[in-house]
């Protein structure tokens, strides 16, 4: 499991910035069941897409600047960045039914070129 080592906002926009491929950010918390479930996910889809997927999970208790940054309203969000670029806020505690489903789904409309051609089709 990756961690983010900078608490501040600017150590976390250059680590963002100087990323090489998509990241995921998942803003969770040690009480948050929900962010426990929503983990092995984010492994399993950062394993079948190494070298083009990044994952950082970022304590939200402990990194209060960035979640205040970030205007988390509840835990988990997930937040995808694209070239440093916030292109897409997730927030599953939303999100209707399977999650994993809702994950694809957002992963197909902003990153379509990561999902094999059958898991983005209409």
């Amino acid at each position: 499991m990756k961690g983010i080592q900078q608490s501040n906002i600017e150590g976390f926009q250059r680590q963002i910035r100087s990323a090489p491929v998509p990241v995921i950010v998942h803003f969770w918390a040690p009480w948050c069941g929900l962010c426990r479930l929503i983990d092995p996910l984010l492994d399993q889809l950062e394993q079948s897409l190494p070298q083009q997927l990044q994952v950082l999970r970022i304590n939200a208790d402990e990194n209060f600047a960035l979640s205040r940054h970030f205007q988390l309203r509840s835990l988990p969000t997930v937040l995808f960045f694209d070239r440093g670029e916030l292109v897409q806020r997730f927030d599953p505690a939303l999100v209707q039914g399977d999650f994993r489903q809702a994950l694809q789904q957002l992963l197909a409309h902003s990153f379509p070129s990561l999902l094999p051609a059958e898991s983005h089709r209409s």
